[in-house]
């Protein structure tokens, strides 16, 4: 039957996106936290953070105006939606966000699939939408999405390439 690798828990997981290769997987949190994982392995690769430092376990559950409600995922960039009323624009290389916009009463948001366009709902039934900043990905990046959409990690760790491109492959580098 269907079964589960394994089970990772959080404080309070709203919203969560895959990378289009399916390598990386973005949670948003009420914690203030986007975390990018490797789903194969239930490994944290990076972690954003929408308030600096970050708040104590105990203030972490929303009182602090920074719940991240959304998040999604084309592959290099992250968005994530949050009460602050903010929209940040997060690349997987960065962190920080590389650009940020205003957004009252967001509930959601979604890369177009090209990734050109960023669209964010609200509360209030509105739709916004913004240009995404546009790079030519790397060679190397569309080599990997290429590899990590036919091979998870435990298959990509038995490649017989040098340690630097398994970290590259793996997203950890």
């Amino acid at each position: 039957g269907f079964q589960y690798n394994f089970v990772v828990k959080l404080h309070c997981l709203f919203s969560c996106d895959f990378s289009p290769d399916g390598a990386l997987l973005a949670t948003a949190s009420y914690d203030t936290r986007v975390y990018i994982w490797d789903p194969h392995t239930g490994a944290i690769l990076m972690e954003f953070g929408h308030l600096f430092p970050p708040p104590t376990p105990i203030f972490a559950g929303g009182a602090n105006d920074r719940w991240v409600r959304s998040v999604s995922h084309d592959g290099l960039h992250v968005a994530s939606l949050a009460d602050d009323k903010m929209v940040r624009f997060w690349r997987i290389d960065e962190d920080y966000p590389v650009q940020v916009a205003p957004l009252s009463n967001g509930l959601c948001c979604a890369f177009s699939t090209d990734g050109s366009v960023l669209a964010a709902g609200t509360h209030d039934g509105s739709v916004y939408f913004w240009a995404t900043p546009r790079q030519v990905p790397s060679l190397q990046h569309l080599c990997r999405m290429s590899i990590r959409r036919v091979m998870p990690t435990q298959e990509v760790r038995e490649l017989p390439v040098p340690s630097r491109v398994l970290e590259f492959l793996s997203y950890r580098l």
